[in-house]
């Protein structure tokens, strides 16, 4: 018999994004003894690193789907970045130019890579600034794309390396 192990201290919301070209990859690699995988980069340069509030607002999602080509995983990663300002825009108007993969924490310690060379993420901003909480200075953004596979769980040390 399988049986699903149930964890009681489950904590929800992102602590980590670190999006990156597709062509930065270099491999996920595989270690058989420990049964672990592990991304590895071809530069470091280019990696944007996203800061994630702590107020856990920031979401990973993947949903499975079925289409007369088979099954898909619609991937959506989405948070805020904080105040409207030149170097935010600039960074902003990098990532909505490009195409990405996306490494994202969560706060149980659970990375997933997301997207993939073929198929990379789009990412997607919307400005705002008002006076309600939800409508704070600063720019939501998503990162999001379907893929034939679900993402890729590598372990916390790999994250640690790039």
């Amino acid at each position: 018999m399988k049986e699903i192990k149930f964890e009681f201290d489950n904590i929800g919301g992102l602590a980590q994004i670190y999006a990156f070209p597709p062509s930065d990859l270099l491999r996920i690699r595989h270690d058989y003894r420990a049964d672990t995988d592990s991304v590895e980069l071809k530069t470091r340069e280019n990696v944007v690193v996203i800061p994630v509030y702590a107020d856990r607002s920031f979401m990973f999602d993947e949903k499975k789907s079925t289409a007369e080509g088979g099954d898909y995983w619609q991937i959506s990663i989405e948070g805020v970045i904080p105040k409207l300002g030149r170097e935010h825009s600039t960074m902003i108007e990098r990532l909505e130019r490009g195409e990405w993969l996306v490494l994202s924490q969560d706060h149980n310690g659970i990375v997933h890579l997301s997207g993939s060379t073929e198929v990379p993420l789009s990412f997607s901003a919307e400005k705002t600034s008002g006076d309600a909480y939800t409508a704070l200075n600063g720019s939501s953004f998503v990162f999001e794309g379907s893929q034939p596979a679900p993402s890729v769980v590598v372990d916390l040390d790999d994250l640690i390396n790039i």
